[in-house]
């Protein structure tokens, strides 16, 4: 590269960037500006299904030593997924997935891609996650993550094991941590932005589908798409709205 090509593709990078920085300053400054009136409450929307995300993450400590261990903020980590456990909570009588299960390990996601346990983990996101690993050199990272070998063709069998990596929490919460650290690699000009900022974003791509298009997840943070239960003409609410307001509750203002 010639001299002072970095600095010229590094300001190009950055000026790509500043649409992501408005929006995710915009979104945040209104979530912090926001009086208790017009701001939903959401302990009070979800109930018994907002006070059991909170007392799995309280009950599973070991998750917070986890992550504080691997050099991750446990509260920025665990917000990303608050929403998803508020989710599982408010669906776990209608799970039937044994049947999608069988037919993922048969014939794949393109016949069954689903949501497993209670950070609603679905195994094409697990399969993009091992091989990103591998296409952005963390695998050394995460050498549980790399055993089924993603560089390989998919079988039955690695289908299995999946299946039952992503019943399990303790790989749930690896394959968090694998998601932070590609986001982390995917969009290094946000190591620096407020970790509320920071936190819509990641939030909304962790929701919405982390591969996407840069534009597509920023279009994403503006549409209300989580809701409770099974119905999807209920009610809807912003995913990262539900988890910058689980974060702010753990740290305050940032």
């Amino acid at each position: 590269m010639k001299p002072g090509g970095h600095i010229k593709f590094r300001f190009a990078r950055i000026i790509n960037l500043l649409p992501v920085f408005i929006i995710l300053s915009v979104l945040y400054l209104a979530f912090l500006q926001s009086s208790s009136d017009t701001e939903p409450d959401y302990k009070d929307i979800f109930g018994y299904d907002y006070e059991f995300a909170l007392d799995f993450i309280e009950r599973e400590t070991w998750m917070t030593d986890s992550l504080a261990k691997n050099g991750l903020d446990p509260d920025f980590a665990l917000a990303i997924i608050f929403p998803e456990l508020i989710r599982y909570s408010s669906i776990i009588d209608f799970i039937q997935v044994r049947a999608l299960e069988v037919l993922y390990v048969q014939y794949g996601n393109d016949y069954a891609d689903f949501s497993i346990g209670y950070f609603q983990v679905k195994p094409s996101f697990a399969e993009r996650i091992e091989s990103d690993m591998l296409k952005y050199n963390l695998d050394g990272k995460f050498p549980s993550l790399s055993a089924l070998k993603p560089g390989l063709p998919e079988t039955m069998e690695s289908r299995r094991e999946r299946i039952i990596r992503i019943k399990d929490e303790h790989f749930q919460l690896l394959y968090l941590q694998a998601f932070v650290r590609t986001m982390d690699t995917l969009y290094p000009d946000l190591a620096d932005a407020p970790a509320g900022e920071k936190l819509i974003f990641y939030s909304t791509a962790y929701n919405t589908g982390y591969f996407k298009d840069e534009r597509e997840i920023r279009d994403e943070m503006t549409m209300k798409r989580f809701y409770r239960g099974m119905d999807p003409a209920s009610k809807k609410y912003f995913y990262s709205a539900i988890a910058l307001s689980y974060y702010v509750s753990r740290k305050g203002y940032e």
